[in-house]
């Protein structure tokens, strides 16, 4: 059983490394949001797009391998639980703390990972406000009715109608009256 563990702390070391590059790669974007670098936006998307498919692809090697193994677990990747897991494993209290270990540090990365993604959409929100004042500013476009598939959704603050910046439409579409 405690070949079982060492394969399963395995696993989770890697998810525990794609997670932490997940990080700096967010981290990162948010330095290219700042500098408006949208060829780096770009590539730091598809590279969190990767490291979001290699961890599902872990999470299905895991399973697969308890499968190998006999060990029930009743989950597929999109269902994982890391905490029904450790309680199920035919493992003694020891093994099975220092697996907790790893869910711990998981949970705090996922956590992490939240707030740094959610920091970047205000940030990338803000700069869209700005962008969309300035074009306010230049072409003098004054509120308008904005429309949408259920008709009349409200006033967007500019002719560009990009729904950024206070007081804007969540309509996509916008058209002068």
């Amino acid at each position: 059983m405690e070949n079982l563990a060492a394969e399963i702390e395995n696993f989770l070391n890697k998810k525990l490394e794609l997670y932490s590059e997940l990080t700096k790669i967010l981290e990162l974007e948010s330095s290219y949001i700042v500098k408006m670098d949208v060829n780096a936006l770009w590539a730091a998307s598809s590279r969190k797009k990767e490291l979001a498919l290699e961890i599902q692809k872990l999470r299905t090697s895991l399973l697969e391998y308890l499968d190998e193994k006999g060990i029930f677990h009743g989950m597929d990747a999109r269902n994982f639980s890391l905490s029904c897991l450790i309680g199920d494993l035919p493992l003694n209290r020891k093994i099975k703390s220092s697996l907790e270990k790893f869910n711990i540090a998981l949970d705090a990365k996922k956590k992490e990972l939240k707030q740094q993604a959610l920091s970047n959409r205000r940030s990338i929100q803000e700069h869209l406000g700005v962008i969309d004042g300035v074009m306010s500013t230049i072409t003098g476009a004054r509120a308008h009715k904005s429309y949408g598939h259920k008709g009349v959704s409200g006033v967007t603050p500019s002719f560009y109608g990009t729904r950024y910046g206070r007081g804007a439409s969540t309509s996509l579409l916008s058209a002068r009256v």
